[in-house]
């Protein structure tokens, strides 16, 4: 290894170390579960969504190593702007059952374990009786 080499390699680990002390917001508010969820389909929210939309998600190690970090918690951002679970009482009714058809769609998509690529995450494998549940709590809701 010649001298400009080993100079450039050395900027890139400092570099590389410096970012790490980035800082991101991957501290979550605690929240109250909501009201308007049946305890069995909460149960299915958090064992596949929570992560990813509400405030209580489990941050994967890839959440913590920059740069991959920025990706993973940019995901998470999106995810939470899209559908936030920590303030489902708190919406209007039509944007609740917005939600509701959405869930209920995602868990019969054949797609799903797509949908919640992101660098960590375990991916989405839901049962047929929790993509039952899911579909059973929007059709539920919505006839009334």
């Amino acid at each position: 290894m010649n001298n400009k080499t080993g100079i450039a390699v050395g900027w890139i680990v400092i570099v590389l170390i410096l970012i790490q002390f980035i800082p991101l917001n991957r501290f979550d508010q605690p929240s109250k579960p909501p009201t308007g969820i049946p305890a069995s389909v909460l149960a299915v929210l958090e064992a596949h969504c929570y992560d990813c939309h509400s405030t209580q998600t489990r941050w994967p190690r890839s959440a913590w190593i920059a740069p991959l970090s920025w990706h993973v918690t940019g995901k998470v951002r999106q995810a939470r702007k899209a559908l936030d679970f920590s303030n489902f009482d708190a919406l209007p009714e039509p944007a609740r059952r917005e939600i509701e058809q959405s869930a209920s769609r995602l868990a019969g998509s054949a797609d799903l374990a797509k949908h919640g690529a992101i660098a960590g995450f375990p991916p989405i494998r839901m049962t047929e009786s929790e993509r039952r549940e899911l579909a059973e709590w929007a059709t539920n809701n919505n006839r009334e």
